[in-house]
């Protein structure tokens, strides 16, 4: 059996992260944590979230292990993966961002806005660096910008299709 026990500021910071979180990996971890500090076996928590015992295990143990952080959703965050770490994504972040404060008219584009697929294009044009979608909307969202339109704004157009 597991022993774990929280402060009364860990618990009260946990319970209002409960309260006031959607139903996101960090929401579970914390209410896993509750649960554990209440009493409950490891096994039930587990079996609440339909989680392994050995998961509930791994959340509590970092944890406990993230207390000298004072921010409670850093304690709950996501453990480091294994693998190849993102390379493309920290670059394009930087440079994506420089890019949104000019227009596409600027670097030669016929569009008014930036969208996902002109950034990308951008990207091969300027630098030959072919970037994802999914790398994109990362990019995006790590600068706290909304995607840009998908829509791109052009003059009007005559029933030829010419400019009018």
């Amino acid at each position: 059996m597991l022993f774990f026990s929280l402060t009364s500021q860990e618990r009260q910071s946990l319970e209002e992260f409960v309260v006031h979180s959607a139903l996101s990996n960090e929401a579970r971890r914390a209410q896993a944590l509750l649960w554990l500090d209440a009493g409950e076996s490891s096994q039930i928590v587990a079996e609440r979230l339909r989680a392994s015992r050995q998961t509930v295990y791994n959340w509590a143990a970092r944890f406990q292990k993230r207390r000298e952080e004072r921010d409670i959703c850093l304690r709950l965050a996501d453990g480091k993966r294994s693998g190849r770490p993102a390379t493309i994504a920290v670059w394009v972040g930087p440079v994506v961002s420089k890019v949104l404060d000019r227009t596409p008219r600027q670097f030669g584009y016929e569009a008014e806005r930036w969208t996902i697929g002109l950034l990308q294009r951008y990207l091969h044009d300027a630098y030959g660096v072919a970037v994802n979608r999914a790398s994109m909307n990362s990019a995006l969202h790590r600068l706290g910008k909304t995607r840009p339109s998908l829509r791109v704004s052009v003059n009007k157009f005559d029933l030829d299709g010419m400019t009018g």
